[in-house]
């Protein structure tokens, strides 16, 4: 495994590892009081939403390499030529083992993403269960502490 696709496992495991102690912490935070929580979850929404914001162009960049990745190999075997044979040449073989990692990285960048947006959707859907359950409480015990 390459040097940079190391990172990018890492990475990966570290992001994670993170959601999903967020996702611990959110839970856990449900004995908190309603404001509280409240001003928890916007506060790590906004995290979130600025992480996603902030690595859009990374995101744009990835889905153009997945895509030319997916066409390259589907033209390749539309075209029914045997491509083993034709990289079995050593310097064939170091550009598509390149190309292959180039892929492996922008599908681990998707994921890292997806990870984010993943953590909006559980942030968002706590957000709005708050506003539901507010909702439904008699104002007197909205504002006990």
């Amino acid at each position: 495994m390459s040097e940079r696709m190391g990172r990018l496992c890492d990475e990966l495991r570290i992001k994670l590892h993170g959601m999903d102690r967020r996702l611990e912490a959110l839970k856990s935070n449900g004995t908190a009081t309603f404001n509280q929580s409240q001003e928890i979850l916007k506060s790590q929404l906004d995290r979130v939403e600025q992480r996603i914001y902030d690595n859009r162009v990374i995101v744009e960049a990835a889905n153009v390499r997945v895509k030319t990745w997916l066409a390259e190999k589907k033209a390749g075997s539309d075209a029914g030529k045997d491509l083993w044979t034709e990289r079995h040449k050593p310097h064939l073989m170091e550009v598509r083992a390149h190309d292959a990692e180039e892929y492996a990285i922008a599908v681990f960048e998707l994921a890292a993403a997806a990870a984010d947006e993943a953590t909006l959707a559980v942030l968002q859907a706590l957000l709005a269960r708050n506003d539901a359950d507010g909702a439904a409480l008699p104002d007197a015990e909205l504002r006990s502490p």
